[in-house]
């Protein structure tokens, strides 16, 4: 619902986030302090300034927890990721070790393959689809890997790296494909929203002075950069940071370069 917010860069989410947050804590005192039972006054503000600067510190810790949940996600993905351009290299490293006419006619297949996941795929992807051109363009590559005929020594040793990584390609592209919906659970996002909301409402109720409402925004500004900084990371397949095919395009490059 709010993934359009991806669409800014990275450093406008940050100072979006921290504006909201800070803007809160800043403007709900105008309407909390109406009420009569929520009026601030001195002999309560060192009672509340205790229970704000706890839940602050909670707030912060759960904050922390969940950035290393979500920074965890974006490294696997990635991990992933590049882990695909690293097999798809090594097939074709392999097929030019076989010395043999029938893997050399398998290159162009996994050249094309490998480009076809880069600008065909990676998009389709994002949309929570699969490319069936990619699909496609992966039989040819099984009916030649599948039809070799290896001679005993040296062909057969390498014909099982071959079927190896074959089968390891299929499976990261899997595990990439069911990757895209990666993120932190919604009930992260729930405890999140209610932690900062008690502190900003408990925050409301200090009496302002000029400087108070300075150091508080201040405080909170903080806090909502941390909250941005999670959602960045959320989704690692969205916004300016997101992983994309930089991996396989650079495979592609190193393929295309190795001699026949």
């Amino acid at each position: 619902m709010i993934d359009w917010l991806y669409s800014f860069p990275d450093t406008i989410l940050l100072a979006l986030f921290a504006l909201a947050v800070s803007a809160l804590v800043v403007a709900l005192p105008s309407l909390t302090q109406r009420l009569p039972f929520l009026r601030a006054d001195n002999e309560n503000t060192d009672v509340i300034f205790r229970i704000q600067a706890t839940l602050f510190m909670m707030t912060s810790l759960m904050l922390a927890f969940t950035l290393l949940e979500a920074e965890s996600n974006f490294r696997k993905v990635d991990a992933l990721a590049s882990a695909e351009a690293s097999l798809i290299n090594r097939l074709d490293r392999l097929l030019t070790r076989y010395d043999d006419a029938s893997a050399s006619s398998i290159r162009p297949h996994l050249h094309a393959y490998a480009l076809s996941i880069a600008k065909e795929e990676w998009p389709e992807m994002l949309r929570g689809k699969t490319s069936d051109k990619t699909r496609l363009a992966f039989i040819p590559i099984s009916r030649g890997i599948l039809g070799m005929n290896p001679s005993l020594g040296r062909q057969t040793t390498i014909y099982a790296e071959i079927l190896r990584s074959f089968d390891s390609i299929a499976e990261t592209r899997d595990a990439r494909l069911n990757a895209v919906s990666v993120s932190l659970p919604a009930s992260y996002w729930q405890v999140v929203l209610f932690a900062v909301l008690m502190l900003i409402f408990v925050s409301s109720t200090v009496a302002r002075t000029p400087f108070r409402h300075i150091v508080l925004a201040g405080q909170m500004a903080v806090l909502g950069a941390f909250i941005g900084f999670v959602f960045i990371k959320d989704q690692p397949f969205k916004g300016q940071s997101a992983i994309d095919a930089k991996s396989i395009v650079q495979a592609i490059s190193i393929m295309q370069a190795r001699p026949e």
